[in-house]
């Protein structure tokens, strides 16, 4: 095997029927991240989380409650020190995922080619009309959620989001820690040192915001979610969350395995039940398939408990 071809073969995207997995036998889990995909994850919200303990008092340091920390964490300087090396962690781990993301594209360019959006599904595309439904459900002029693909609003909100953050606070964060390589060797006005600590610091306000007020909330305070999704540390989620929060990859993901590996459909009795279901109300208006989804999952719910019990 040629080296591109290795190369391929490492960074190629996943297969949608790669994405099932079946547990004991008996029980169907829905792969979301990989564990490369995790470990970017852990590194970019650990790193800040620790930028928020260090970063905060910095910035309110005048007031009651910051002063304990700052002297916890060994006066302003021993924070500084661990503020830069949380920071430099952080941004490297921005940078890796970039790295990662182009070499995706590199090693997918012929599928890239034949339909973007379709492989790049975490890119925002023609699907996120769904947002647009999710609005009027929410207003009372739609009756059932979307019709969700793989990757919802807020995941590709929260995604390119850190992007930018990472680029305004990260490269302000390196202005403030080497000003006199951006005002002596690059040259550039003492001015935008200043601006630099206005960005930085308001992009921090920014994040923690969104962080605290939407992505927990909606990833992780919903009632089958808490305290926490789990799928940040498993990679993966069950069926019957699969089913009502992402109907239109629970629906691709089930065909996929039935047309490239039928042999488990055989194997399986129950995956043949769940792609004749599929079948069976892809026929349907959007709404009334999205509602007898919900209705499937809801009793797939009630089987599991009921087998509990037993």
């Amino acid at each position: 095997m040629g080296l591109w071809e290795a190369f391929k073969r490492r960074f190629r995207i996943r297969a949608e029927q790669d994405k099932l997995l079946i547990v004991d036998g008996e029980k169907i889990m829905i792969q979301k991240f990989t564990l490369f995909q995790r470990l970017l994850h852990v590194g970019i919200f650990s790193t800040f989380i620790w930028q928020i303990i260090t970063g905060y008092p910095i910035k309110f340091y005048e007031l009651e409650w910051a002063k304990p920390l700052i002297e916890l964490l060994g006066g302003i300087s021993g924070e500084m020190t661990i503020h830069r090396i949380s920071g430099f962690i952080m941004f490297s781990d921005f940078l890796l995922t970039v790295v990662y993301m182009i070499l995706i594209l590199l090693a997918n360019w012929d599928l890239a080619k034949k339909d973007f959006f379709g492989y790049f599904k975490i890119v925002p595309g023609p699907s996120d009309i769904t947002f647009v439904h999710y609005i009027k459900y929410l207003l009372g002029f739609r009756k059932v959620p979307p019709d969700w693909d793989e990757y919802i609003w807020v995941d590709k909100f929260d995604f390119w989001a850190v992007g930018w953050g990472m680029l305004a606070i990260g490269i302000t964060g390196w202005m403030l820690w080497l000003p006199e390589v951006f005002t002596g060797y690059l040259g550039l006005p003492p001015e935008t040192i200043q601006i630099a600590y206005l960005m930085h610091s308001d992009e921090a306000v920014l994040a923690l915001g969104w962080i605290a007020l939407v992505h927990m909330y909606i990833v992780h305070y919903g009632p089958n979610k808490f305290p926490m999704d789990w799928i940040w540390l498993t990679g993966t989620a069950s069926e019957v969350e699969w089913i009502e929060e992402r109907p239109r990859s629970y629906r691709r993901i089930i065909k996929a395995v039935a047309e490239n590996e039928p042999h488990l459909l055989e194997k399986y009795p129950f995956l043949k039940e769940r792609y004749q279901f599929v079948l069976e109300v892809e026929k349907l208006p959007e709404e009334e398939m999205i509602k007898r989804m919900h209705e499937y999952a809801h009793h797939l719910l009630e089987k599991e408990v009921e087998g509990g019990k037993a």
